[in-house]
């Protein structure tokens, strides 16, 4: 015996979502989209299965769901009198022949479902977080026109994601770490909707990320940090600004999207306190002279927020002027993962910074100056040392430093005997 149940897709949604069928047979649920069968979540009766009475035409509607039912059981009970097992696709057949009068239609491709997926993503999910997905939908779309492919997700196994890595590493051109982003992303998605019953393949749990180095922490040091802040910049007031911004961040280790985000209402005298844009964490702050100095800069703004920030784009674009003002230009490697192959690249610092570089700033010269991991993980909102360390990069000045205190700290320190 075949037992359906009828659900809405997005039962949050807040317009019209489609309905699909629940299939369930000898133990098993089998998931049949129905697109052309919308509704609004408050036109429909979920406990009576049916459609509400506020719901435009809903005796026809239910009459359609109660005739699709018995179409699909009498399908199942004709195929097993014939000895035949009932498949997806048979389902399918009969849900598109009742619900549009015509042949089966092709049903919804894996990028309807990624545009679905990544829509309600939006409800719970950071800025950020949106942009990655958006990104691998584009590298997704790229990949099945040049391969001439219509993407399901059948076809999605572990041939797939080795052939789409090769894709953006020679393509795409990009490096071991940008791929391995790629990868995690589709197997969020993949993992997702394997969770909604949306597809039954779990080739997903076997892709591989690929081999990465670590990418270089590239931070100010004390010196050059006090060049950026000697700049006279009154005459250039967009680079005074982001200067400032950019300094706010040295000294706070707050995330561009954080700052951004800040509005005067959350800071007092020495501490501000905000709910972090990345990861939800609630943070109190506390603010050195030289961030205070900044907030008063720009105090009394119109639009309610603490500080000018402009872009993330043009931020970073106007802070590898000022490093090249500032003479931040030691010349810098970094290196990266390109297939097997790792490649450094030298370069002047000041084109590497960016508006991460702050943050980086902040919690070297923090352990470097002697704050302990525990008290800097409170105020920066890490989780772990693991994810501390990332951002550690101590000089070899500083380990020269340190070791002749520890010498100097010893008592007695001993001494090579030479005979």
């Amino acid at each position: 015996m075949l037992r359906t149940k009828y659900y809405l897709t997005d039962a949050k949604s807040a317009g019209e979502t489609a309905l699909y069928a629940a299939c369930y047979l000898e133990g098993q649920r089998k998931k049949i989209y129905l697109p052309t069968l919308t509704v609004k979540p408050e036109q429909w009766d979920a406990k009576a299965q049916k459609y509400r009475r506020n719901y435009t035409g809903f005796s026809d509607a239910n009459h359609l769901l109660k005739k699709l039912a018995e179409g699909l059981e009498e399908t199942h009970l004709q195929l097993t009198a014939k000895g035949k097992v009932t498949t997806v696709d048979d389902l399918r057949a009969v849900a598109a022949r009742f619900t549009s009068g015509k042949q089966a239609q092709q049903p919804a491709g894996l990028l309807e479902h990624l545009d679905t997926w990544i829509e309600s993503a939006k409800r719970d999910r950071a800025p950020s977080t949106i942009k990655g997905y958006n990104t691998l939908r584009q590298h997704l779309i790229a990949y099945s026109k040049l391969r001439r492919l219509r993407l399901e997700f059948a076809s999605l196994d572990v041939a797939f994601c080795e052939a789409f890595k090769s894709y953006l590493l020679k393509i795409a051109a990009l490096g071991n770490a940008s791929v391995n982003n790629q990868v995690k992303n589709l197997k969020v998605f993949l993992g997702q909707t394997f969770e909604q019953e949306l597809h039954e393949y779990s080739h997903f749990k076997r892709f591989r990320k690929m081999e990465a180095v670590a990418p270089e922490v590239v931070y100010l040091t004390v010196a050059e940090k006090e060049r950026l802040s000697a700049l006279p910049l009154a005459h250039i007031p967009y680079l005074q600004q982001t200067r400032d911004i950019f300094l706010f961040e040295c000294e706070t280790g707050l995330r561009f999207s954080d700052v951004s985000a800040l509005r005067a209402e959350q800071i007092t005298k020495d501490s501000l306190v905000l709910t972090t844009q990345k990861t939800g964490d609630l943070l109190k702050v506390p603010l050195s002279p030289l961030a205070q100095g900044i907030i008063k800069r720009y105090a009394g703004r119109a639009d309610g927020r603490a500080l000018p920030v402009i872009s993330n784009q043009k931020t970073n674009a106007h802070l590898k002027t000022l490093g090249k003002l500032a003479r931040i230009d030691t010349a810098t490697t970094t290196s990266q993962h390109k297939g097997s192959e790792r490649v450094a690249t030298t370069r002047p610092k000041y084109e590497l910074i960016g508006t991460h570089t702050a943050r980086r700033t902040f919690v070297t010269l923090a352990l470097e100056g002697g704050m302990r991991p525990e008290t800097l993980m409170r105020i920066t909102g890490h989780k772990d040392y693991k994810m501390l360390h990332r951002y550690l990069k101590i000089t070899d000045a500083v380990v020269q430093e340190e070791f002749a205190q520890f010498l100097e700290r010893q008592a007695s320190p001993l001494q090579l005997v030479t005979s």
